[in-house]
């Protein structure tokens, strides 16, 4: 099914459907990886904007190491846009969705994608929360689909979550997982599918934590992010959680438990402050105003100093 029997993206030909925030950077990744890809977007003109946007991102992988500045013309050349999704699919050897995260959407694109890719084709979904069995309903082959869940910005972060759902095959989650890796990824599998995953179950979790603590005004978000940065953060890259968990004792860790569990927020909604500042209109940095208050510069500002840190860290990773 699909790259499975391990061969690489040499001659293959991938699709992306949604050229939006992670679209483009999951097209270029699969360029990267020797695939041919075809781009499709609802929206006119959003799959050339996406190519653009791939030739960009570009120069932060020749910052990390990842490819040479002279690999950019052929890897971008990869990059196609499509007319429309049944052609975009036509022949592809492995599908990915990155539309909006809207369950009946979804399940339309699935439903044509069912048709109009190769039998063999791998169907893949980035949706972050929705369930992999009610996407995969909408078709009449579900065995080959899964998530395949990219983190933004996703070529320069290496994971990315697979996860099954009931009627998923294992040959395909195999073929995913040997997928990713050939194009140099970090996929991380789950046994099943779950509301929000790992990875935004983790993330929130300390969320929810987060901001019941600025609305209980314990301390501001800009002090609990200073706590974070120059704390937990530090350490997380190096150990992960539960290489921490072990350094510091296990035991240490369940004492802390019994006595701090059932003070940690319990909320079964969003947090109070979320909820105020979204009911202000403070919806975060594209309207200058969130926790924090933002201008155009700082946020670009803001989205350099990630990437250079992300570059940094993806060096490391490749011995850089």
């Amino acid at each position: 099914m699909g790259v499975t029997d391990g061969q690489s993206g040499a001659g293959s030909r991938a699709a992306v459907i949604g050229a939006g925030r992670m679209g483009h950077g999951i097209a270029l990744e699969a360029a990267r990886g020797g695939f041919q890809v075809s781009i499709y977007d609802a929206q006119a003109g959003r799959a050339e904007a996406a190519i653009r946007e791939a030739k960009a991102d570009a120069d932060d992988l020749v910052a990390a190491g990842v490819i040479q500045a002279a690999d950019i013309p052929t890897i971008v050349g990869r990059l196609t846009p499509a007319t429309d999704l049944e052609s975009a699919a036509a022949g592809a050897h492995v599908v990915f969705e990155a539309v909006a995260e809207d369950l009946e959407v979804k399940r339309r694109v699935f439903a044509r994608l069912d048709g109009a890719a190769p039998p063999a084709a791998l169907l893949l979904s980035n949706t972050s929360s929705l369930a992999i069995s009610d996407i995969a309903a909408a078709c009449e082959r579900p065995e080959r689909v899964a998530l395949a869940h990219w983190i933004l910005p996703p070529h320069l972060i290496p994971a990315v979550e697979v996860a099954p759902g009931p009627q998923t095959s294992a040959a395909t989650i195999k073929a995913v997982r040997d997928l990713l890796e050939q194009l140099g990824k970090w996929p991380v599998v789950l046994e099943r599918e779950m509301p929000g995953y790992l990875i935004n179950r983790l993330q929130f979790a300390l969320l929810r934590e987060a901001m019941d603590l600025v609305g209980q005004g314990v301390a501001s978000a800009e002090e609990i992010d200073r706590a974070v940065r120059g704390s937990i953060a530090r350490r997380m890259p190096v150990m992960g959680l539960f290489g921490q968990a072990d350094l510091a004792g296990l035991d240490v860790y369940r004492q802390i438990f019994r006595y701090l569990a059932a003070d940690l927020s319990r909320s079964d909604g969003p947090p109070q402050a979320l909820n105020d500042a979204v009911l202000a209109g403070n919806t975060g940095a594209a309207v200058g105003q969130g926790f924090y208050s933002w201008t155009e510069d700082e946020r670009e500002e803001a989205l350099r100093r990630r990437n250079a840190e992300l570059i940094r860290l993806l060096r490391a990773d490749r011995g850089g």
